[in-house]
């Protein structure tokens, strides 16, 4: 809850407490002309290195969506989404009856046109509720067979999964906006259950343009096959302990959809002659022939993301050089034109004097690398709370803290300074919690927290 409360408070959002109506939500887009500067930066994190340097470094890449103040306003983008609840054995009692709740709680927050699915898994998959336009003679119906969700049997996480998506592949073009929401609370132990099938099914999804916003209930699922769907469909993870939060995250999610202002996007950055990616510090990235892609699925108003990677550059002669090309493209909801195209020139300057490279860091690109490696280090902190390592975990959590200390020091913007102030809160909590821990179910919480924070500070 600590993320979903951040996050609508960062969009100056609220809970919603009644249904998103299609015709009065209004979301803010670009024109189709397109803003070339609008949305996308980038930078080395010293755009100035040393002549004969070995020229490795970390490289930034952003977009800041758009919020008020944009351009153009279109009608909130119709949805077709999945809900797929997990009910094995281990969600009886109150879990299933919370998810019941969620599920009604979800068909209410959608507007009339949406189109809306309800699976259940357990030993096999079965379809709780077909794929239904919402409307008045439609959503009654839905909500009634969510009441007989019950639990019992396996966990056949791929086969909800993968009939979930199944079902949005179909869904038709009037509907951009495509997406699983996946409640579990155990380990997947029917079908393919490792982490890396599980996230590539995810990948497949998004060639249709759906994305998994993977939800995991209790102390006992596993938060690496819930992560991996998240990350390789752009999704995003939740780690409730308490099954009551289920109905509130649920219709946060549709609020922040309602919100879109791209689908289908995607970062696409390709060197200068010269200079090669080395690696990709982004989960979700890939490269391919010296260019790399990060899928980043529906964007809504006010989003941030951050891509960060190593290269390598020319250092050979002084002088100013291209480092590469980023460029953003996306698709606008309610329009009919073709994709929107924006484009980054990423630069850098090989000098003689080491005081004006020492001096040229970008903040915003110091302040990503600081995330990344604390996100790291929270990891590194949850499995070793896994593995009962307490005093190796709190050297992680030293580790990521001081670097977001040494972030803070720089003279950051106050949105990137609000951003990495929540990070540090949220560590610091889960640092404490795991200090404190009476049981191992409690340092189990506390690593559960890690990794969701070390998620959401990669952007899922």
């Amino acid at each position: 809850m600590r993320r979903f409360a951040m996050l609508l408070a960062l969009l100056g959002c609220s809970v919603p407490e009644g249904t998103v109506e299609a015709q009065t939500t209004r979301v803010i887009v670009q024109s189709s002309g397109g803003d070339a500067t609008g949305w996308l930066g980038g930078s080395a994190v010293r755009t100035r290195v040393m002549v004969g340097a070995d020229g490795e470094t970390y490289v930034g890449v952003w977009i800041d969506a758009p919020d008020q103040g944009a351009v153009e306003v279109v009608s909130r983008p119709a949805m077709a989404v999945s809900l797929v609840v997990d009910t094995s054995g281990s969600m009886s009692g109150p879990k299933i009856e919370n998810a019941r709740l969620a599920a009604s709680s979800l068909i209410e927050s959608l507007a009339d046109g949406d189109i809306v699915s309800v699976y259940a898994f357990s030993n096999g998959v079965a379809e709780v509720a077909p794929p239904t336009t919402l409307g008045p003679m439609t959503r009654g119906d839905l909500m009634n067979r969510v009441r007989y969700l019950h639990a019992g049997g396996g966990t056949n996480l791929y086969g909800g999964v993968s009939t979930a998506l199944q079902q949005l592949a179909r869904s038709p073009s009037s509907h951009p906006v495509r997406r699983v929401f996946l409640v579990s609370d155990g380990q997947a132990n029917v079908g393919p259950s490792d982490p890396a099938s599980l996230g590539q099914l995810a990948a497949n999804g998004t060639e249709w343009g759906a994305q998994v916003s993977a939800i995991g209930v209790g102390l006992d699922y596993d938060e690496r096959t819930l992560g991996a769907l998240a990350v390789q469909s752009s999704g995003r993870l939740w780690h409730l302990e308490q099954p009551y939060q289920l109905a509130a995250i649920l219709e946060g999610e549709v609020q922040l959809l309602a919100r879109t202002v791209a689908t289908n996007a995607v970062i696409e950055i390709v060197p200068a002659p010269g200079v090669t990616i080395l690696e990709p510090m982004t989960p979700g990235a890939t490269v391919q022939g010296n260019v790399m892609r990060v899928p980043l699925g529906t964007v809504f108003a006010g989003q941030h993301r951050d891509v960060l990677f190593k290269a390598r550059v020319d250092t050979a002669r002084p002088g100013a050089r291209e480092l590469a090309t980023a460029r953003l493209q996306y698709s606008a909801p309610g329009t009919q034109t073709r994709p929107a195209v924006q484009s980054a020139p990423l630069r850098y300057e090989v000098v003689r004097d080491a005081r004006a490279a020492e001096t040229s860091a970008a903040p915003r690109v110091v302040a990503m690398v600081a995330n990344v490696e604390a996100a790291v280090a929270q990891q590194r902190a949850a499995e070793a709370l896994m593995r009962g390592d307490r005093a190796e975990a709190e050297r992680q959590f030293q580790f990521a803290d001081d670097r977001i200390d040494g972030a803070l020091a720089a003279p950051v913007d106050a949105e990137v300074r609000t951003r990495l102030q929540s990070n540090q809160t949220r560590l610091r909590a889960a640092r404490s919690r795991a200090a404190s821990a009476p049981s191992p179910a409690a340092a189990r919480g506390a690593a559960l927290d890690a990794y969701d924070n070390a998620m959401e500070a990669n952007g899922y």
